[in-house]
């Protein structure tokens, strides 16, 4: 509760510092940031209680396990240490947080030295707020986190870059501490067999996903895929979208932010001077880096080698390439790192059952961009380069709890005269109970591996493998000293 009374009590504080760290707007802030993790709080309170509870194991396959309680304990895994990004300060610092502390941790949290206003504001928040034997704060740049990174605690979340992610892996292995990356990479949208009539709604989504934030989000659109047949319609569409969200001068919108910092700014200026593209969509000259500004840019004519396909944009620019069929798109996506996300438009079944069956990316989106980190119902992470590991409700409990084995056996009773059969000696014929009985209550045959009818058609008699055991355990119990 601490965590939504600050949020609650201080919206406009923190509204205010992510304007003057990224010039984002209210309902942009609000309905990316802070009305997300208070989501997060409130679903966790209803809810983490449940999640919480020890899960009864199934062991009627195995007879020897029959007659056994077992279950699953999730326990804290201990202190936890929370890296965060600058690109959504609130959300991506907090939103793991929940659920870490939800599953019994304590936290120790790192912002991004770039946001400055914000982290300056949910550090005094955090520590205004919160309890410090659960959650501390610990801020500075790149020689502090490389300290934080050498103390042994039991998890580290990370959330940045692809090669900074190596950095806090390998850090993670010298402490053999469990690991959560999320990272990035190169979100693709590919656009195949869909109606013209869908082209508009098709380009007003895409430009939302790639425009929210001044481009600067992990699961951003970074590529377009489209084929030949719609391309030119879809770049028109896609102008028009533009212009409708952020008007004819989008540096004049108050919708539509700033590069996070100078470094940054230059990195992206360098990209655009360097591509061999065609600007049909904002160009060199309104840019403005006195202003960190870079506006909303789409590049056609491009082909695979050009720069702005070496690596992950994270700014305004969205270039396009000509495919001629989904199956083209496919091979070019798998050419590629695994997504953090990847999206598909198309009104074929058949073309989503091809991109499913066919690609691996942290989550796969069919006609819409970025919409499904709104639901906390699933989790959130992405596979190989793009990350290890996911949070978000329920699953968040399930990264950050320590999933132990309990197991509770009788000390007396009819068990205890099957002890013998894991007991040597085992040679001699005096013996050979051991290794039937063994056979047909820990490891009976599967129905799978069964080749004759009648044995087969056995497995489908309820209590199978016990019946099937049981002669030999009665035996056993009759002629057991």
């Amino acid at each position: 509760m601490a965590l939504h009374r600050m949020l609650t009590e201080n919206t406009d504080t923190l509204v205010d510092a992510v304007y003057q760290d990224l010039k984002k707007s209210k309902h942009e802030t609000m309905f990316t940031e802070i009305q997300a993790v208070d989501y997060e709080i409130g679903y966790h309170l209803e809810h983490f209680k449940a999640w919480l509870e020890p899960t009864k194991a199934i062991a009627y396959h195995q007879p020897a396990y029959a007659n056994e309680q077992l279950r699953v304990e999730k326990c804290p895994q201990g202190v936890i240490t929370a890296i965060s990004p600058w690109n959504y300060p609130i959300r991506l610092t907090l939103l793991p947080v929940v659920g870490m502390i939800a599953a019994g941790n304590v936290v120790v949290i790192k912002q991004s030295e770039l946001a400055v206003r914000t982290t300056a504001t949910l550090t005094r928040l955090l520590r205004q707020y919160m309890d410090p034997r659960i959650c501390r704060v610990v801020n500075g740049g790149v020689a502090e986190t490389t300290v934080l990174l050498e103390q042994p605690v039991d998890h580290i979340c990370f959330t940045g870059s692809g090669q900074v992610g190596k950095i806090v892996a390998l850090a993670a292995a010298k402490i053999h501490s469990a690991l959560t990356l999320e990272l990035g990479g190169k979100c693709p949208a590919i656009i195949s067999q869909i109606d013209s009539a869908d082209l508009e709604t098709v380009a007003k989504r895409i430009v939302w996903g790639k425009f929210t934030n001044c481009g600067q989000t992990c699961l951003a659109v970074d590529y377009i895929l489209v084929e030949k047949t719609i391309h030119a319609e879809l770049v028109n569409k896609l102008k028009l979208a533009v212009k409708e969200f952020f008007g004819e001068t989008s540096k004049l919108s108050p919708d539509f932010g700033r590069i996070i910092s100078n470094n940054h700014y230059d990195r992206i200026h360098s990209l655009l001077s360097q591509t061999k593209g065609a600007f049909v969509l904002g160009s060199l000259d309104d840019c403005d880096k006195s202003d960190l500004f870079i506006p909303p840019t789409i590049i056609d004519g491009l082909t695979s080698d050009d720069i702005l396909f070496t690596q992950e944009l994270f700014a305004p620019i969205l270039p396009i390439l000509s495919i001629n069929s989904h199956i083209d798109a496919i091979q070019y996506v798998n050419q590629n790192p695994h997504p953090l996300a990847l999206y598909c438009f198309t009104s074929s079944e058949k073309v989503q059952s091809l991109v499913s069956n066919n690609t691996r990316s942290g989550s796969l989106v069919f006609n819409d961009t970025m919409i499904h980190t709104g639901s906390h119902s699933v989790p959130f992470g992405g596979v190989g380069p793009s990350g290890l590991g996911s949070y978000v409700g329920k699953a968040s409990i399930d990264n950050f709890s320590h999933h132990k084995t309990v197991m509770i056996r009788s000390i007396s009773g009819l068990t205890t005269k099957l002890d013998d059969l894991r007991y040597p000696p085992f040679a001699g014929p005096n013996n050979e109970w051991k290794a039937t009985i063994a056979a047909k209550t820990l490891h009976p045959v599967w129905r799978v591996f069964r080749t004759g009818w009648l044995s087969k058609l056995w497995t489908f008699v309820p209590g199978w493998r016990t019946l099937s055991a049981m002669p030999f355990i009665l035996k056993r119990l009759i002629t057991a000293k």
